[in-house]
């Protein structure tokens, strides 16, 4: 009889070998590419989400103190406004103009007219007045031009000669009449500027409408530039906000806690030339490097306030995530050739043996693999265990052993109340018994203490199943997290501290939202605990509270302030205020629905809300809290048109208001004013 052969003991062909050769080529050159393409992939994405995160930073920043300085500016030329639109400022003014170029009969002596006798005499009179005005609302220095350039009242007595740049100033509040402010220059005193406002005849002069004089008022501006421009909370370590300034075509730093106070801009930053400068990545404006840079142009001024950060720091986290990244890749391509390597071995060195052979080197090989997933597990940072079933130890890797403290042969046989002590072992206990009966792998977050130091750790668990199918253990591996969860709790408090920050600036514009935001906030969050609301929608009213009142920086002031009743086009005006907000914040993004619900807060249950209307359900449940507790805030407060209302007539408004307003959120708002948070709240209400 023939002999027969197994076919799985007869030799590898050359043909065979080299195609299993060229197979394994094709693979591995596969997931080259795959990697290399999935790496890319996550790199540029990574690299668009950190572009997108600055430039809402920086907008952000930019847009709080370009708010600040607009607020800033127009506050100096309402005080300005005061002074010349006195009627004795202006009827001097006109009679000083009656003189012409001719002013030397003011300062004679002896005037040969009684006329000029009598403005000389008032001279003193009006210079004592400027003298006074400018003490008292800061400025160090201020005069009076007519419309020839000459100079008749001055705080200084030894007024110096005009500037030919001060004189191009007046010449354009004399031909275009309106506020004008100069760019930042040095004095012996610091920083300065000038601000040039026009002096109108008094209104009985016929239709002679141009200015007959110009007010100059100078500004020590060093101290109060460092405050508008110092870091905030909000900005990205390493960012740096830059007022720049134009003088005769060259870019200016101002720099007020330097000794040159103002420097050169480097040439390769560009020109300044748009109302915006766009986000994007361009020259440092003070060093030879690149930074991420964006801007805004001050009103009425040549200045422009910028953010930038530079480039290095800036991509700090994106480089290290690259590197990650490619390391990663590096370790899983080598581990797939690796393992093509071993079965390509495996096969060709098959040639003559037989099956037990083949049993025997493929346990070699499970050794070797055994060996190498050892080498990775000793060098991963992550803290790797595996215990059986009744909770002890049966392997770690090195750096387990290290952060407890211990070798590596004494962690075995140990447990967790050994290692970790008794209250953190119960809480891991949990989650053991949940993996043992569900036999489904889990993620729990956990605080533990090794060698007395506290660690945040994200753990990952799941089940270990023997060779037959049966559960033996625990595979759990341990990461740090320590440090991504205190810069979360940073970033959510800087948050916080910018929300209050802005909270402020909205209450700055009108008198009669001083203190509202705080007591709206406070009633709002303690009413929505007594509802039993989620701690999403309690965080959602928080914030929301405190930006509610954001949209009315946008609503002209003569409305906002209005002592009457406003007409229907000066309603409408002031209902904007909800859309202004809506644009203004839907660019951030804030994970929670504080956009809708600061949008929403003026529906009406009935529908006769703004700004769309909404109805009933139609509006979220933070809102129409806000809503209620917004109104009852305004009537307990005072306002340019009323003064305030007490906690009981309020309430009377309120409860007839049922068609507005949640019925079961307006008693509940009653049940809560008979707490002893609402005795404290009335007693505060009634102490201002």
């Amino acid at each position: 009889m023939p002999t027969q052969t197994n076919d799985y003991e007869l030799p590898v062909t050359q043909d065979k070998r080299s195609r299993l050769k060229w197979f394994g080529i094709a693979v591995l050159s596969a997931i080259v590419v795959i990697s290399a393409f999935v790496c890319f992939i996550h790199i540029k994405n990574e690299e668009t989400s950190l572009h997108q995160r600055l430039e809402k930073q920086q907008t952000l920043l930019a847009t709080a103190h370009l708010e600040t300085i607009s607020n800033w500016l127009q506050t100096m030329a309402e005080q300005g406004d005061r002074l010349i639109n006195a009627d004795l400022f202006r009827l001097f003014a006109s009679e000083v103009d009656l003189l012409g170029d001719n002013i030397g009969s003011l300062y004679a002596e002896e005037a040969s007219e009684s006329e000029d006798s009598s403005l000389a005499q008032q001279l003193p009179m009006m210079r004592n007045l400027l003298e006074e005005f400018s003490s008292y609302a800061g400025f160090s220095d201020g005069r009076i031009i007519n419309r020839f350039g000459q100079t008749y009242i001055a705080t200084n007595a030894n007024v110096a000669a005009l500037t030919q740049s001060q004189l191009n100033m007046v010449n354009s509040v004399l031909e275009n009449p309106k506020v004008y402010f100069s760019t930042v220059h040095n004095s012996s005193n610091g920083l300065v500027f000038d601000m040039f406002l026009p002096i109108f005849p008094p209104e009985f002069e016929g239709e002679y409408t141009k200015p007959i004089s110009v007010l100059m008022l100078t500004k020590i501006v060093s101290g109060k530039i460092t405050e508008i421009i110092s870091s905030s909370p909000l900005a990205e370590q390493g960012n740096k906000t830059h007022l720049v300034q134009k003088q005769d075509g060259v870019l200016q730093d101002i720099l007020p806690w330097k000794p040159e106070g103002i420097a050169p801009i480097n040439s390769d930053f560009g020109a300044v030339e748009q109302e915006v400068l766009p986000f994007a990545l361009r020259a440092s404006l003070t060093g030879n490097t690149q930074g991420y840079s964006y801007g805004l142009k001050v009103p009425d001024v040549n200045w422009w306030v910028i953010e930038e950060i530079g480039y290095e720091t800036a991509r700090k986290e994106l480089t290290e995530t690259m590197q990650t990244t490619i390391v990663i890749a590096a370790l899983a391509t080598g581990a797939f050739t690796l393992v093509l390597f071993l079965f390509w071995w495996l096969l060709v060195s098959q040639d003559n043996k037989k099956v037990a052979d083949n049993f025997r080197e493929l346990a070699m090989t499970i050794k070797e693999q055994k060996m190498f997933l050892d080498s990775i597990n000793d060098t991963i940072p992550d803290y790797i265990a595996l215990k059986d079933n009744e909770g002890i130890y049966q392997y770690v890797n090195p750096a387990f052993a290290n952060a407890v403290g211990r070798g590596v042969e004494e962690m075995i046989g140990l447990d967790d109340t050994a290692i970790f002590g008794y209250a953190t072992a119960n809480r891991l206990a949990s989650s053991d018994q949940i993996i043992n009966m569900s036999e489904e792998p889990m993620n729990i977050t956990e605080t533990i203490y090794l060698q007395s130091q506290r660690y945040i750790m994200q753990i990952s668990k799941a089940p270990f199943f023997d060779g037959e199918g049966t559960l033996a253990g625990i595979v759990s591996v341990f990461r740090d997290i320590t440090a991504a969860v205190e810069a979360e709790e940073q970033r959510k408090q800087a948050e916080q501290q910018t929300i209050t920050a802005l909270a402020s600036t909205i209450e700055h514009i009108d008198p009669y939202l001083g203190g509202h935001t705080r007591m709206l906030e406070s009633i709002s969050v303690e009413l929505a605990k007594s509802l039993n609301m989620t701690d999403a929608d309690i965080s959602t009213i928080e914030a929301a509270a405190n930006l509610s009142q954001i949209g009315k920086l946008f609503v002209p002031r003569e409305i906002l302030l209005k002592p009457g009743a406003l007409t229907a086009e000066e309603k409408a005006e002031m209902e904007k205020h909800a859309l202004h907000a809506k644009k203004v914040l839907g660019n951030i993004e804030f994970g929670l629905p504080v956009l809708e619900t600061v949008t929403q807060m003026n529906e009406k249950m009935d529908g006769s809300g703004y700004p769309e209307h909404l109805k009933g359900d139609d509006i979220i449940p933070p809102a129409k809290l806000l809503g209620l507790t917004n109104t009852f805030c305004a009537l307990i407060r005072p306002r340019a048109y009323r003064p305030a209302l007490s906690v009981a007539n309020a309430f009377d408004i309120l409860k007839e208001m049922e068609n507005f307003y949640d019925p079961e959120m307006i008693a509940a708002l009653e049940r809560l004013l008979n707490t002893r948070f609402g005795e404290d709240f009335i007693e505060e209400v009634n102490a201002t």
